[in-house]
């Protein structure tokens, strides 16, 4: 699934961040009771117990971070003085744990990570210590003019680091899309406002301790209900979608044709290759709902009364798919009066069709489980057919 569309599922959760400065001109929406001093320490401590459930290194390091900057510094000594410094090298930081993909927070990448920020911990520690406040260390008054004119930014370095760290953190996106990434995102935009506005520590964390749980349930939803090789729908949700269908719609079960013997002939990389493009090319040209159902076949469930316009998107997804020029890569194994070739046939181009069976709820068909059947009945009369087409229940 191309990754604007992951950024679009989980677009919610930087979303939330709106409620913050909405929070300041409706009196009837207040932060306040965000400012107990334990709820940060009780949703972070949960955030972490789910991340380690879920095998979540990027939000169990994150609730850690967040928990140690928290819980080692006294409110009282950082309700005094400036903690915006803090908050940029944290953003930094969880730009860089967007840089990784998730693994047990035990493995090597995980405390590798944990002796880093314990080292980044002695180092403020030491430099407190011996050279006083960090914000007037790095107070930066060698900038140019036109950047210490923004004075409202105090320090600059802090909004500087925020700042980068959103934009390092947005490209990274592309690269690792996903709640867990969207999640992180919005931490750091929540250090980027915390910056710019001077908001309050406590209910910063509590806000930053509610966005990583979300982000771990929508990584729960993700493997509950979506295929991970595809990125449709899995089999467990469209049986849930089954429990309210509707009264108008019909299903359509596609599967592609000659699939083992693809995979016994050019390997499972190359299956896994046209998997993706065939669920790419039905969710491009067609306005239904898709599940990948098992194996090779597809589920497709179109809404309305028009059986004969469902049979002309079927036939549309068919000739997409049916003319998509797949070509194997280098090095691709070819099997055949010699399992491995010598020659490197990068340009060799696998021709890939589909079978499909429609069947609309009607009188005879009332039930999910019933129009289920009957297009899967028509899917075999394709097949029994010649393949590559489209067979109607009449």
């Amino acid at each position: 699934m191309p990754s604007y569309l992951q950024w679009l599922r989980f677009s919610w959760l930087p979303g939330l961040l709106l409620i913050l400065p909405l929070a300041q001109h409706l009196p009837w929406l207040d932060l306040a009771s965000l400012n107990n001093v334990q709820l940060p320490f009780l949703l972070l401590v949960t955030a972490l117990l789910l991340s380690l459930f879920y095998r979540s290194s990027r939000v169990g390091l994150a609730a850690l971070l967040l928990m140690f900057f928290y819980g080692t510094i006294s409110l009282e000594i950082l309700l005094k003085q400036d903690f915006s410094l803090y908050l940029g090298l944290i953003a930094l930081n969880l730009m860089l744990f967007s840089c990784s993909r998730d693994r047990s927070i035990w493995s090597n990448f995980g405390v590798a990570w944990l002796l880093i920020l314990g080292a980044q911990g002695i180092a403020l520690f030491w430099l407190q210590k011996y050279y006083g406040p960090l914000a007037q260390m790095f107070s930066l008054q060698h900038l140019p003019a036109w950047l210490l004119a923004l004075d409202r930014f105090s320090p600059p370095l802090p909004l500087l680091a925020c700042m980068a760290a959103s934009l390092g953190a947005l490209a990274l996106l592309a690269l690792y899309p996903g709640p867990t990434a969207v999640g992180l995102f919005s931490c750091i935009l929540l250090t980027l406002y915390g910056v710019w506005s001077g908001m309050p520590l406590v209910p910063l964390m509590s806000v930053a301790g509610f966005l990583l749980i979300f982000s771990l349930l929508g990584s729960s939803y993700e493997l509950a209900f979506r295929d991970e090789l595809t990125g449709v729908r899995s089999r467990r949700a469209f049986r849930y979608r089954m429990l309210t269908p509707g009264r108008h719609y019909s299903i359509a079960m596609i599967d592609i044709d000659y699939f083992k013997k693809l995979n016994d002939r050019f390997g499972h990389q190359v299956g896994d290759q046209v998997l993706r493009m065939v669920a790419t090319q039905i969710a491009r040209n067609t306005s239904g709902e898709l599940f990948r159902y098992g194996g090779e076949e597809f589920v497709l469930i179109i809404s309305g009364r028009d059986l004969s316009a469902a049979e002309r998107q079927l036939e549309l997804i068919r000739e997409k798919i049916a003319a998509y020029p797949m070509r194997l890569r280098s090095g691709g194994r070819i099997s055949g009066p010699k399992l491995w070739r010598s020659e490197r046939r990068s340009d060799q181009q696998i021709k890939v069709t589909v079978s499909i069976g429609l069947a609309q709820r009607g009188k005879e068909l009332r039930g999910p489980d019933t129009v289920l059947k009957a297009a899967d009945q028509a899917l075999y009369k394709a097949k029994r057919g010649g393949r590559n087409r489209v067979s109607v229940r009449a």
